[in-house]
């Protein structure tokens, strides 16, 4: 290339990037189709040239504004009432327009996997989906990405208008939630869903606000002491995606036809179940992982439509029969697999079943217990067993593996940097909050970590103290809990963080599903927490929220409890006498209790505990309770006693 030919590209280059320089930049949180928060001034910002002038232009409202020195820039339009359709113009030595701009609410969806947890995913998901055409709600959705210091740009969007095809993988708690606001405040909702599955609260607050907690400095330090680069971070998080996608699309099995009868699996090494994956020869692995049985049926299963137990599969699994697809699990290690094969597909002597299993962290397999893995008929009260323990073939070797991750998704600050932080100070009328999860072994220290959260995004938001609605835990058990009060204990943190200004919680304690740690009925979640809004973010007087614990007295043998948020009456779920309160005395031993509603009260009682102390209420990690108002919200679980806790030293 002759020097002319350069000299000219440089000048071009040169010319480029001053005219690049010279335009304006705004963030992505801006873009058709967004919503702006109603009555409240609405800060727009952005970059340019330094020393421009930047105009910004909405129904009549017009905000003007200059460049500083770094060429940054911030406008604020006046408060509005709630309309639209606008274009907003942005003009300065350029000029940027926005079309189909709506004036409205703006909610911040915020937390870890149920927040995360998609509506089609959710019970009722798929027709919910369908019937999603409502242009008045418009949703954003913030990519997952991590940094070491905080972002001004954010990483996603951009806004669009909520049909069955942009809410299909969508917050379901945030869709139903902007769903009843919607309805209720006939003006448009604007959803940001801001979440971050398997997370830990620190990793959403500011790391200035964690260093006034003594532990979370220490971590920080420590991790800041690893020279770690925001590339190495985020590829990390990209091998995470690239796992993800691996999950649901690879079937290199398939192609070899590993689930028809005729495929020879003679290679194929052999495990005998249940077993985890860590324990087996595999060892440390995470990936897809073929599985084949042979089993040899009576006459009379000919034809007939069968059911299969398959005890925990851990993470989860697609399972055929014959070769013909029969179902597959949702990805819950904790619950106990059923799945029915088709009579058209049995037939008498042997059979075969084949999973693909996708084990993607912790132990992972087929993990039992035996005597929950068998096959039988689908026929009620039948007893006759086949069981489905024992030698399986494997392979782990037909897909590819996954990539080794390391979740730097729960370093303190992270997320906050690279999701919350660029996002600010976006105006919203307030967040809704769904997490607890990611801390439940660390509860106790839960009752500084969240509060401090709060305080740290309402003091850098400037906008006093926005509506904060979070949702209470629902009920879990696991084997991986062997401590039955860590999730109690958690709850009672959600519970006292009530304390602070313009707190709701949505209490879920009736909505759980024992095994399952995303519990699919998303939409009452939502439901309760538009009630938490319709109450502390407009003022409307409804009942909210289930009875809360508020006094107790000793009465003799006896302890009468008080509540507040009562509703029109104290009751039971289907009218049933109370469950899940037990009583102690001085020696702090609780007991199972009898317990009656007495007007506004409770009244709880042991004969195993003539001098009563104390009471809990819902008190373990998936209780049985049945405790609620006229209005069906059910009651907190709760203590009336602050004995020391299986997770006070946590941390």
């Amino acid at each position: 290339m002759n020097r002319s030919v350069i000299i000219l590209l440089l000048i071009l280059v040169f010319f480029n990037f001053e005219e690049l320089h010279g335009q304006i930049r705004i963030p992505a949180i801006f873009s058709d189709h967004m919503v702006l928060q109603r009555e409240m001034n609405i800060p727009v910002w952005g970059a340019a040239k330094a020393g421009s002038k930047i105009t910004v232009e909405i129904a009549g409202n017009v905000a003007v504004t200059y460049t500083n020195e770094e060429g940054k820039w911030m406008a604020y339009l006046p408060n509005m009432k709630a309309g639209g359709p606008y274009d907003m113009f942005v003009t300065g030595e350029h000029s940027i327009t926005f079309t189909d701009v709506m004036i409205g609410d703006v909610w911040l969806a915020s937390g870890q996997s149920n927040m995360n947890f998609s509506l089609s995913g959710a019970k009722n998901g798929k027709k919910d989906v369908a019937e999603a055409n409502y242009p008045g709600i418009r949703l954003f959705t913030v990519n997952n990405e991590l940094s070491v210091k905080p972002r001004e740009l954010v990483s996603g969007g951009p806004w669009v208008i909520c049909d069955s095809i942009s809410v299909d993988n969508f917050s379901a708690v945030a869709y139903y939630f902007a769903r009843e606001i919607h309805k209720d405040q006939k003006v448009a909702i604007g959803v940001i869903q801001d979440s971050w599955s398997g997370t830990s609260c620190e990793a959403w607050i500011s790391h200035e606000m964690l260093n006034t907690v003594p532990v979370m400095k220490e971590r920080i330090s420590d991790f800041y002491q690893r020279n770690v680069s925001d590339d190495s971070i985020n590829n990390n998080v990209e091998k995470d995606y690239n796992n993800r996608v691996l999950a649901t699309t690879s079937f290199e099995g398939l192609k070899k036809n590993v689930q028809a009868n005729n495929y020879s699996d003679r290679v194929w090494k052999t495990m005998k179940v249940p077993l985890a994956i860590t324990d087996s020869e595999i060892g440390s692995y995470d990936g897809i992982i073929w599985f084949r049985k042979v089993i040899e049926l009576p006459a009379n299963f000919k034809g007939k439509d069968l059911q299969i137990k398959m005890g925990k599969i851990d993470l989860a699994g697609t399972f055929y029969f014959n070769g013909e697809k029969i179902g597959e699990t949702n990805w819950n290690y904790d619950e106990y697999r059923t799945l029915t094969v088709p009579g058209k597909l049995v037939t008498k002597g042997q059979n075969l079943i084949v999973i693909r299993l996708l084990d993607s962290w912790g132990k992972g397999g087929l993990l039992g217990p035996a005597d929950s893995m068998f096959i039988r008929l689908n026929l009620p009260g039948d007893k006759v067993e086949i069981s489905l323990a024992g030698e399986w073939k494997y392979n782990n070797t037909l897909e590819p593996a996954f990539a080794k991750v390391e979740n730097f998704n729960r370093v303190p600050g992270l997320i906050f940097n690279a999701k919350i932080a660029p996002v600010i100070p976006f105006a919203i009328k307030g967040v809704i909050w769904y997490q607890g999860e990611g801390n439940a072994g660390r509860a106790y220290q839960y009752r500084t970590l969240f509060p401090l959260m709060i305080n740290d995004w309402r003091i850098r938001w400037c906008q006093g103290y926005f509506p904060f609605l979070f949702v209470q835990l629902p009920g879990y058990s696991s084997d991986q809990y062997q401590n039955e009060y860590e999730w109690a204990e958690l709850r009672e943190a959600q519970l006292l963080t009530l304390s602070h200004p313009n707190t709701g919680m949505a209490v879920t304690i009736d909505l759980d599903e024992k095994n399952n740690l995303h519990p699919t009925n998303k939409e009452d979640v939502g439901k309760r927490l538009a009630l938490a809004a319709r109450k502390i973010a407009y003022g409307k007087d409804v009942v909210f929220s289930g009875p809360i614990y508020k006094s107790m007295q000793i009465e003799g043998n006896t302890i009468r409890i008080r509540f507040t948020h009562t509703g029109s009456g104290l009751n039971s779920i289907n009218n049933q006498p109370l469950q899940g309160f037990e009583v102690a005395g001085e020696d702090m031993k609780f007991y199972k209790a009898n317990a009656y509603i007495d007007g506004s009260e409770v009244v709880v009682f042991s004969a195993e505990v003539p001098l009563p102390v104390a009471v809990r209420y819902a008190w373990a990690n998936s209780p049985v309770a049945n405790l609620i108002n006229r209005e069906g919200l059910p009651a907190s679980p709760f203590r009336t006693d602050n004995w020391k806790g299986v997770t006070n030293d946590k941390y």
